[in-house]
């Protein structure tokens, strides 16, 4: 036992100079010899056989004789682990190499060189944590759901509505959504030419076709409308539901013209909505990044459509369509901080400002025949919130725009007070199958909107027994929730 005892420690003396020369381990602040030699993890690591060292010629084991010892020819040991001849050799000592005649200093015997680990950069805080991944910390998740997404390495883009009160009381309970809509596929109702007489069984085919986003978005802004009033979670119950429809593609996939039409129309509402909640305290960070990215995306697949070349007499490229499209497309852009489609939608509320004539008139929509006081109106509503997200992000109409705005707002207001207005324009009688026993007024939620931004007695006076006004493609409430 003595005698095992003292090997023992004669070897901890031995190997104790060698150790202290080792490489600090990957990742550890390491000098610049262990920075300077990649290639100890590529190249080849200790066998049984022996061991290649980085950046210098293996040892090898020469046949015959040993050659002479020399304290002033030497090499410096193979390290431990290496070739067979260099393992004969007691610790320290040296032998002379081969075809040199200049004498070497002795140098000191290093161990084999270890393979490098891989440096791992821990991910910033602010970092959404992908799904599956580990969750951030409590204190870093705290701090990341406090701050909007589209500041989370995207230009900051402010939404139109006015902050929500802070939430109080229990826990809101949430509705489960319905499954996503992925596909959509409808058929036109219009049976003549100018798209002025729907027919009714084409039109509840319609319905019935839209109906699940319908369901989903109603679901959706009953959350909003909750988180609103200060329900405690309802915001949750909102992200969750548009979460979900995010996380299962929906509105990416195939849609005839009718189906887009619907899914433009969605976007629109689904983006608002979000806007609404974005900013309520404690909400998945994770969630906020992948829906906010899912609306970017499904903006992109409504671009397209809008950007063709058209010369129809009527055309969804110029009429009340684009304008909504590019309010869907504006939306979702402010949502994911993405400037550029911010601008393209701006750049349609401006296209249509630019065919306002000096009556106030869109003329495609005047040539709706009894349907153009409905789509003047319908038309308004995108201009109107286009021009609210556009003025929140200091882009500020032309002289010429405003005036063109004002003029389209005022035949609005007048028209709908008296629809005889419309008729001496569009030579027909107005008729509208959406409004049943309602006055015009009551859907004119462009009107709304327009009183928020620039209030004036008329409008104050023709609205207020219409209000509260809300309308699911703009986002839920309007009267007392968009800025002015």
């Amino acid at each position: 036992m003595t005698f095992r005892r003292a090997a023992l420690i004669l070897a901890c003396l031995l190997a104790g100079p060698a150790l202290a020369q080792a490489p600090r381990p990957s990742g550890t602040s390491a000098g610049p010899s262990a920075r300077q030699q990649p290639a100890a993890a590529a190249g080849k690591q200790p066998t049984a056989k022996g061991t290649a060292a980085p950046n210098r010629p293996a040892a090898t084991a020469t046949r015959g004789a040993v050659p002479p010892r020399s304290a002033s020819a030497s090499r410096p040991a193979a390290p431990r682990g290496g070739t067979a001849a260099s393992r004969t050799r007691p610790p320290g000592a040296a032998a002379s190499r081969p075809g040199l005649a200049a004498p070497r200093p002795p140098v000191r015997p290093t161990p084999a060189a270890v393979p490098a680990a891989p440096v791992v950069i821990p991910a910033p805080e602010a970092a959404a944590v992908p799904q599956g991944a580990a969750p951030l910390l409590p204190a870093a998740a705290a701090a990341l759901s406090a701050v909007p997404v589209a500041r989370r390495g995207a230009p900051v883009l402010a939404g139109p509505f006015l902050p929500a009160p802070e939430p109080s009381g229990p826990t809101a309970s949430c509705e489960p959504p319905g499954a996503p809509v992925r596909n959509l596929e409808s058929t036109g109702f219009y049976a003549d030419p100018a798209f002025s007489r729907p027919d009714p069984l084409r039109m509840r085919a319609d319905a019935e076709a839209g109906r699940p986003l319908v369901e989903w978005l109603t679901l959706v802004q009953r959350a909003v409308a909750r988180h609103r009033a200060g329900e405690a979670g309802a915001a949750d119950c909102a992200l969750a539901a548009l979460d979900q429809w995010a996380k299962g593609g929906a509105l990416l996939g195939a849609f005839n013209l009718q189906g887009g039409y619907h899914r433009k129309w969605a976007l629109a509402g689904a983006a608002l909505s979000f806007l609404a909640i974005r900013e309520a305290p404690g909400l998945d960070p994770v969630a906020l990044g992948r829906t906010a990215r899912w609306l970017g995306e499904v903006a992109e697949a409504v671009r397209p459509h809008y950007e063709r070349n058209s010369t129809a007499i009527i055309s969804d490229v110029r009429n009340n369509h684009a304008a909504w499209a590019g309010l869907a497309v504006a939306a979702a852009g402010i949502a994911g901080g993405n400037r550029v489609q911010l601008d393209w939608g701006v750049a349609r509320l401006r296209a249509q400002l630019a065919q306002v004539d000096e009556r106030g008139v869109l003329p495609q929509e005047a040539k709706r025949g009894a349907m153009a006081l409905h789509y003047h109106l319908f038309a308004l509503d995108a201009v109107a919130a286009l021009e609210r997200l556009a003025a929140a992000n200091g882009i500020a109409l032309t002289g010429g725009e405003r005036s063109a705005y004002a003029r389209l707002r005022d035949l609005c207001l007048a028209a709908a007070r008296d629809p005889a207005r419309m008729e001496a324009i569009a030579g027909v009688p107005q008729s509208d199958p959406w409004l049943g026993e309602r006055a015009p007024l009551a859907t004119a939620d462009g009107l709304e909107i327009a009183s928020i931004a620039t209030p004036t007695p008329e409008l104050d006076e023709a609205l207020a027994s219409f209000r509260p006004y809300a309308a699911r493609w703009l986002g839920g409430a309007i009267t007392g929730w968009w800025k002015g």
